[in-house]
């Protein structure tokens, strides 16, 4: 069977993606055939929130066609105190007024970065970069600076191993934020060991997204 709604998506970096792919394959698990799929050259990187945000007006115009976008982005530190403070301030809608988006167009929000929903697979995650699944945060969408958070971890308590072969490329250098070889590793571990299923129990943030796009699924009169 063929896909029955294929997005128009949107992400802003190669995790990002990976993760966006899987969630869509999990989800596809559930209904036993291809209901979402992505159109040709999407899941599109955009090199951050801001890119996604100067484009999702064209995404409430695609909506008004038929059009199904999917866009994800990060919350971030500072910048928003809630995924709905960051919606009404992409569309302009203040907080007396009721936040509504058109069902095809879907911004979904990583709290507060997307590596939250990859550290939430908490299991898999501890075996991967061999650290004791006791030390990661037992709900990542809490904490602060997760991305700091991570390098700590894996620098006092991963191996020499760890160390030689993953998390010197990882650390950042100079001005950078992440060293030149984190985003393959952390595609390479969603890639192949990642369960959206197994980190929603964790984060609350993904799971959100989970049941969002059940109901859109759902409200399609598509799934037989």
């Amino acid at each position: 069977m063929s896909s029955e709604i294929l997005f128009y998506a949107f992400v802003e970096d190669a995790p990002s993606q990976a993760v966006l792919t899987k969630i869509v394959d999990s989800l596809n698990e559930d209904f036993g055939s291809s209901f979402f799929g992505f159109r040709e050259g999407y899941p599109r990187i955009m090199h951050g929130e801001s890119q996604i945000r100067k484009v999702f007006p064209a995404h409430l115009a695609m909506a008004s066609e038929g059009l199904y976008t999917l866009s994800l982005v990060d919350l971030d530190v500072y910048d928003y105190p809630c995924p709905p403070a960051l919606l009404r301030n992409w569309i302009g809608i203040t907080p007396e007024n009721p936040l509504v988006l058109p069902l095809q167009a879907i911004l979904r929000v990583a709290v507060r970065i997307v590596e939250a929903w990859i550290m939430a697979d908490r299991k898999k995650f501890a075996r991967y970069f061999d650290l004791t699944e006791s030390l990661l945060p037992v709900v990542p969408d809490n904490k602060l600076h997760l991305r700091k958070i991570l390098f700590d971890l894996l620098w006092k308590n991963g191996s020499p191993a760890l160390r030689k072969k993953k998390l010197i490329g990882m650390l950042p250098s100079q001005n950078a934020h992440i060293g030149p070889e984190y985003n393959s590793i952390m595609c390479d571990f969603v890639n192949r060991h990642w369960s959206p299923k197994r980190a929603a129990y964790n984060s609350p943030s993904l799971k959100r997204t989970m049941d969002r796009l059940h109901a859109i699924a759902q409200a399609s009169d598509a799934v037989k």
